[in-house]
């Protein structure tokens, strides 16, 4: 049986991600942080982890770009997922009640038309989505509300005041399953996902980007990070099409090594269609 953690409790986006993904037979756990499934899975608790990477309307979940290259964990697959946010509340809690909405601070920056039209309500973070609900449910006041799915409206026993608030009806949340080990490349169109930093001088991200230019290597994302401690410098986080035993691909990346101060893959893996929550099915025999 699969095994697979996310950050939340039963409703969180990614454990809807996540039973999406794996199917009913999985066995999932929900964790209080981020961080911790990538200790889960480090530790081996769990064969994979389910982790929000970046959101089509509020851009990158930051911190997990981060835990990524600090747990040298590979990234084994993607999967994209529609989100819908609930305003919701105790049973008996109108609109023109609630004083204080809790939520995950991207969902409440999902939110935000919805939201600025309520300019009495004070905005509370929580760690998560379905913890915001919980909240709710525990809290004895009827001026609380949560911004979460449907899912977790349910499992707490919650109501829907406003369904659908996002800002955006194309709002989608991109998730990555993280494992210890790579996922074999089968033959359909794949992923890398790589991170480097280059000298603070002229032209040096130029050029490592012109590695990929000069073979014709499709790049879909770069995403730039402050290295910890190196005031002002920087670490760039890429995804490009191919699979790292390409031949075209391998060479860039041969070639940018010669550039580069600082490399590291962090996994090839199946292109998911950003189009439908359906995944590409992920095959979990792995190689060392």
């Amino acid at each position: 049986m699969i095994k697979a953690a996310f950050a939340g409790e039963s409703g969180a986006f990614a454990e809807l991600a996540a039973r999406e993904y794996f199917g009913a037979a999985a066995e999932l756990s929900g964790v209080p942080e981020f961080e911790d499934v990538f200790k889960a899975v480090k530790r081996r608790a769990c064969d994979f982890g389910v982790i929000p990477i970046e959101n089509s309307f509020a851009g990158s979940i930051h911190q997990n770009y981060d835990l990524l290259l600090e747990s040298k964990l590979c990234i084994a697959a993607e999967i994209y997922m529609r989100v819908n946010h609930c305003l919701v509340g105790k049973k008996g809690t109108a609109l023109g009640d609630v004083r204080r909405v809790f939520s995950h601070p991207q969902a409440l920056a999902q939110c935000r038309r919805f939201l600025k039209h309520h300019p009495r309500v004070k905005l509370i973070p929580a760690a998560n989505t379905a913890l915001a609900a919980r909240m709710v449910g525990e809290d004895g006041e009827k001026d609380t509300a949560a911004i979460a799915s449907r899912r977790a409206a349910a499992d707490h026993g919650l109501k829907i005041i406003a369904p659908d608030i996002e800002d955006s009806a194309e709002n989608a949340t991109r998730f990555l399953i993280i494992s210890q080990k790579p996922t074999e490349n089968k033959g359909l169109p794949r992923k890398t996902s790589i991170v480097f930093s280059v000298k603070n001088m002229p032209g040096a991200l130029f050029k490592a980007l012109g590695v990929f230019a000069l073979r014709d290597i499709d790049l879909f994302k770069i995403e730039s990070r402050p290295i910890r401690s190196k005031g002002f410098e920087y670490l760039f986080y890429l995804d490009c099409r191919g699979d790292i035993t390409d031949t075209a691909l391998k060479n860039a990346v041969s070639h940018l090594k010669e550039i580069a101060t600082f490399y590291r893959m962090l996994g090839s893996y199946d292109i998911a269609p950003a189009s439908t929550t359906s995944p590409m099915p992920l095959d979990i025999s792995c190689k060392s």
